[in-house]
């Protein structure tokens, strides 16, 4: 994990049962799910790495059967060829040109952007979407956008909701 702190798979199974509890519970902070994130990244990772030695391990036994091997090579090729294709297209969608800045705005993001950028100011963030849409340039937009928000919380979460948004506004002028 980031910081090289070493979390037992037991620990880590733990953390994030306790966040899927306070989840399901409705208490989960953003932060709280950035950390379920984090987990379960953390979690994917090292199971990706005891799938590999557990090959590894039948590989080199010289009774091991070869149809196993076969099976865990094509399987392991086929992963890492999802992967990339999965990588590529969350790109090509996060490129493609929006009819309007609210077009794929899921409702966590909605409700990130009026909370950090705002100051919970639900009717704000609403109007600002809609003048942003009648911008004529990109620049006129963002520039709107800038001298409209009333950030409120840790430097960091507006720094990254600010970009964030920002990344969005060229994407109606394409």
């Amino acid at each position: 994990m980031e910081g090289g702190n070493h979390i037992s798979l037991t620990d880590l199974i733990k953390k994030l049962n306790v966040g899927l509890e306070s989840m399901n519970s409705g208490e989960a902070s953003i932060e709280k799910v950035q950390e379920m994130l984090s987990l379960s990244r953390e979690l994917h990772e090292r199971l990706i790495v005891l799938r590999f030695k557990a090959f590894e391990a039948s590989k080199s036994d010289e009774g091991s059967d070869d149809s196993f091997i076969d099976d865990t090579v094509s399987e392991a090729q086929i992963d890492l060829i999802d992967s990339i294709n999965e990588v590529s297209l969350a790109e090509k969608h996060q490129l493609k040109p929006l009819s309007s800045v609210r077009e794929g705005l899921t409702i966590l993001e909605m409700a990130n952007y009026t909370s950090i950028l705002f100051s919970n100011d639900e009717s704000c963030f609403n109007d600002l979407l809609d003048q942003i849409d009648i911008c004529e340039t990109a620049s006129d937009a963002t520039e709107l956008f800038r001298n409209s928000i009333k950030p409120k919380g840790k430097k960091e979460d507006i720094e990254q909701a600010r970009l964030s948004f920002e990344e969005r506004i060229p994407r109606i002028f394409s």
